[in-house]
């Protein structure tokens, strides 16, 4: 019985144990000299700690740090709040048309970027938004309505009509109902689905590559610069690497108790 409860615990750790391996190596090897990076396997620890190479990526990751802060998060909260807008009026649509408006809805969620990045490319240079940051955040945003859409209708699925009932009664509109009564109880919700985008949108990698000459405009970009043509300092790659995950881990763990709140309300399936 003892080896059966220690079973789940044992494969818990070694799952732990393969997601950890990379971020060893990545740190190690951030933080190896240029004699060490020439001479031995990225797996071995250094004999001696340098970190003139992680501070010198992360003053040029500076600037591109900030400009994908700037487009990204508001992205995400931007798209959560549109997203609560349109399940919230799909929650309440009494039309025929909702089954084919929740059809378009899933459609777009699972489009590959692929099919829409040349029309999407156009539409920027057309309107002088490629190469831009707002281009990218608007790329990103037209990706993630339709998924926070998606996400948040699920969410509100939970919440008692009861609450819009009396809300009603007491004579309140669509508007204030929405912020009054639905969006406070969708605060779990909003902030799995802000987390979520934001991670995702940092890590994004094919929506700046298509709205983008320079390796400026955002952070997935700037990493793929240290990769060379003909030979790579992994030191360099690495030190980029680790830097530009920093903001999505720490994200993760400072709402991550809000984030699992969250998928708790959504596995609930608003029973």
């Amino acid at each position: 019985m003892d080896k059966i409860r220690l079973l789940p615990h044992l494969i818990i750790a070694g799952i732990g144990a393969l997601w950890a391996l990379p971020l060893y190596v990545l740190t190690i090897g951030a933080l190896k000299p240029l004699s060490e990076v020439l001479t031995t396997p990225v797996y071995v620890p250094s004999t001696n700690i340098d970190l003139t190479t992680l501070f010198r990526v992360a003053g040029e990751l500076a600037p591109v740090l900030l400009n994908t802060a700037l487009v990204v998060i508001p992205t995400a909260l931007g798209a959560a709040f549109i997203g609560s807008l349109g399940a919230y009026a799909l929650w309440r649509a009494t039309t025929k048309l909702k089954d084919v408006l929740l059809v378009v809805v899933a459609v777009a969620t699972y489009l590959p970027y692929q099919s829409a990045v040349v029309p999407l490319a156009r539409f920027m240079t057309e309107r002088g938004l490629f190469d831009t940051l707002y281009g990218i955040a608007l790329g990103l945003l037209i990706f993630f309505i339709p998924f926070a859409t998606l996400m948040m209708l699920i969410f509100i699925t939970a919440i008692p009509r009861s609450v819009v009932e009396a809300a009603e009664i007491d004579g309140a509109g669509e508007m204030l109902i929405f912020a009054k009564a639905v969006l406070p109880l969708l605060g779990p919700a909003f902030t799995s689905v802000a987390t979520y985008l934001t991670i995702s949108g940092w890590n994004n990698f094919f929506i700046p590559l298509a709205l983008s000459r320079t390796y400026n405009n955002h952070i997935t970009l700037k990493v793929f610069s240290y990769v060379g043509q003909s030979g790579n300092l992994y030191n360099e790659m690495f030190s980029a690497a680790l830097i530009a995950s920093l903001l999505p881990l720490l994200l993760f763990i400072a709402l991550g108790r809000y984030f699992i709140r969250g998928l708790l309300v959504l596995g609930s399936g608003g029973k």
